[in-house]
């Protein structure tokens, strides 16, 4: 059986469209297990919310109310927040026996759905320098290793040569989510980490700074940022022990450390150590120092080619996602490291 999914993502910004726009066919992808297309909202001809499962959409509201604190509730309604939408039509094939019912891996579907949308939006982005365009935004939950969709969507499926709805969700063809939030909690910490910080200046370390640059990318699916981040988290932690150490002679003692050859983690992360410490990451901790490594060569791969390496971007998402938090997880310790030599 061919199968047929409309996919709507709505967004709380317009895309950056022309007049241009209004005749153009969108982008067509073929996979090898299924095609995408993807369409943007036509505004002059097209509702905003297409149908009945949109309409509902429409309505839908989202809370979020703070325990044991006065006010600061969020409350967002649907109609109120979005303005524009992308349209994507996965087509597949299912392998269904006589009489078997149609399923949907919804996952699947959306991992599928949102990744094509994004085409779209990330040349979007690039063409036209459109920085404030946000994609379909999901999230990954490091406590669960879930992706989660926080835009608002529906979806709508149906058998593709006869067009009949196919009950996938429960008894009927259609879901819809109002998206999620995320929540307004950041944690705790003491006045005495806080103070710690402040004493550097009014600025905090950028190598910090980085990292959690790194993990706001990591969490936001933006894989090449965050190696480059938690990358030059490293880099700068790096600099900043060996300035620390031999002060003005900082350049000369890098070239020397460059001219011994070696990868950026035995340079900066056992030989400068070793010498002006006499402590060694490889030694203090190896899977950080091994993590290192590899993260480097994902580093040095994105710099070379704008891509990462085969390995890593022959990983299915999941696993990708998770290796890169791992890179993370070893960026974290190794600044800590070399931070309280």
């Amino acid at each position: 059986m061919r199968i047929a999914a409309v996919m709507q993502y709505y967004f709380d910004a317009q895309l950056p469209r022309d007049p241009s726009w209004a005749s153009w066919g969108g982008l067509k992808l073929q996979a090898p297990a299924f095609s995408a297309e993807i369409s943007p909202w036509e505004p002059s001809t097209q509702p905003l919310f297409p149908h009945e499962i949109d309409n509902s959409l429409a309505g839908t509201s989202l809370s979020i109310v703070p325990l044991g604190m006065h006010g600061g509730a969020i409350t967002r309604t649907i109609a109120d927040t979005v303005v524009d939408r992308i349209q994507v039509v996965l087509r597949w094939e299912e392998d269904l026996a006589p009489g078997d019912t149609p399923h949907i891996d919804l996952d699947l579907a959306q991992d599928r759905g949102v990744g094509a949308a994004n085409v779209l939006v990330e040349h979007l982005r690039s063409a036209g320098r459109a920085a404030w365009m946000p994609r379909v935004r999901r999230a990954w939950r490091p406590e669960d290793g879930r992706f989660h969709l926080l835009s608002p969507w529906t979806a709508t499926v149906f058998d593709a040569d006869t067009g009949t709805g196919l009950p996938v969700f429960a008894g009927v063809n259609a879901q819809l989510s109002s998206g999620a939030v995320r929540s307004p909690g950041t944690g705790a910490i003491p006045v005495s980490g806080l103070e710690a910080s402040l004493q550097g200046g009014t600025e905090p370390p950028l190598h910090n700074v980085l990292l959690v640059d790194a993990e706001t990318a990591v969490q936001s699916l933006a894989l090449r940022e965050a190696i480059l981040s938690m990358a030059s988290a490293c880099e700068t932690a790096a600099h900043t022990y060996i300035a620390t150490r031999v002060g003005d002679r900082a350049k000369r003692y890098e070239q020397g450390l460059t001219s011994a050859g070696g990868s950026f983690a035995v340079k900066y992360y056992e030989r400068a150590p070793t010498d002006l410490s006499s402590r060694s990451l490889r030694s203090d901790d190896p899977s950080a120092f091994s993590a290192i490594e590899e993260m480097y060569r994902e580093r040095n791969a994105l710099m070379h080619s704008g891509r990462t390496t085969a390995r890593l971007a022959e990983l299915d998402s999941r696993e990708r996602q998770r290796t890169v938090y791992a890179f993370l997880g070893a960026a974290g310790r190794t600044v800590d490291w070399i931070s309280a030599l």
